[in-house]
């Protein structure tokens, strides 16, 4: 069964995972932040770039839910779905893998999740954004200025 923990706050969901290998730190945690839902493509993209890694990966996903202001019970329930599917299609690509949706701010709850679980590299999967490719201020470039871990930026096709 997919893990989908359902806690406001992602660090409690990924403090339970990180604890599934008995504190040996033989996994490489990988902390992705997903905008949406994490399409078949994104996912695969994703698994392909790590199975060069020599080592047992494991993957940690979280959904912010956004601007607060803008909740609903419904919009909850809606991204808690999308996280699902998007666990789904990376544990149908045989890749170890919990998800979260976050009432944090999307940055916010990324770095929670890097801390928790200790990752070693980060990936954001966002769709293309125009504006914010123009500013400068996308998800990609505001994590970048506060990780020191390498970050991978995917963008949805």
């Amino acid at each position: 069964m997919p893990r989908l923990d359902k806690s406001p706050h992602p660090g409690e969901a990924f403090q339970e995972a990180d604890n599934t290998t008995g504190g040996t730190g033989d996994w490489f945690d990988v902390a992705v932040l997903v905008e949406n839902e994490l399409s078949s493509s994104s996912a695969r993209r994703m698994t392909e770039l790590y199975q060069i890694k020599n080592t047992s990966l494991r993957y940690h996903l979280v959904r912010p839910l956004g601007d607060p202001s803008a909740r609903t019970h419904g919009l909850r329930e809606d991204a808690e779905r999308l996280m699902q599917k998007s666990v789904e299609r990376m544990e149908a690509l045989q890749a170890p893998v919990t998800g979260v949706v976050s009432e944090q701010e999307p940055v916010g709850a990324l770095l929670e999740v890097v801390a928790t679980t200790r990752s070693q590299e980060v990936v954001i999967v966002t769709r293309r954004h125009r504006l914010a490719t123009l500013l400068h201020r996308d998800l990609a470039s505001q994590v970048r200025a506060r990780v020191t871990i390498p970050l991978i930026h995917l963008i949805e096709r």
